[in-house]
């Protein structure tokens, strides 16, 4: 695929990567009103390296550190939660699209205790679903699906149910079970 092609695809993902990241939030405050979750957004980590225009906000940054999980909270009964969000607007999710930074500290998280998960888009328009994959799935992605990727179908069981929220915390999948009761 030609640059412009790929970069047109990148700057796609990267927006309603954005995008899911809002709507992850909105569930958010509404399971805090109900006292389920406390979530926040990680910041990037970096360092302002020149004031561009201060009145609009704008600076040239250097990051210093690579990407932690886009999202740490804690659930009602004091569980830690580690999300990861992507989104791929293909038919699949490459197990790569977690860098390796991310993949070692959501493994940290996981073996502490904490409920460590993936929040993915897969699709685009009218066949775009999302999920909440277990990190234990998405680490052993390989043995379980036979590939370094999933498929929507391959996900099923973690779908969630999407409108103007992502609802991460509820399965619409075969068990319908609400992810902090899995986590009890």
């Amino acid at each position: 695929m030609p640059d412009a092609g790929r970069s047109y695809i990148s700057r796609v993902n990267n927006s309603q990567g954005r995008i899911m990241e809002d709507m992850i939030m909105g569930a958010a405050r509404k399971y805090e009103q109900e006292g389920r979750l406390v979530l926040h957004k990680e910041s990037e980590p970096f360092r302002v390296v020149k004031n561009l225009d201060r009145a609009r906000g704008r600076a040239e940054v250097q990051f210093v550190a690579r990407a932690h999980p886009d999202f740490i909270g804690c659930l009602r009964g004091g569980r830690l939660i580690a999300i990861e969000a992507k989104y791929t607007q293909t038919d699949r999710i490459k197990y790569s699209a977690v860098t390796e930074t991310q993949a070692e500290i959501l493994t940290k998280y996981y073996k502490a205790g904490a409920g460590a998960f993936i929040c993915c888009g897969i699709g685009k328009g009218y066949e775009l679903k999302y999920f909440m994959v277990p990190w234990a799935t998405w680490i052993y992605m390989k043995e379980i699906y036979g590939h370094k990727y999933a498929t929507a179908e391959d996900l099923n069981p973690y779908e969630v149910k999407a409108d103007m929220v992502i609802h991460f915390l509820d399965y619409i999948g075969p068990s319908g079970a609400r992810l902090e009761d899995l986590m009890a």
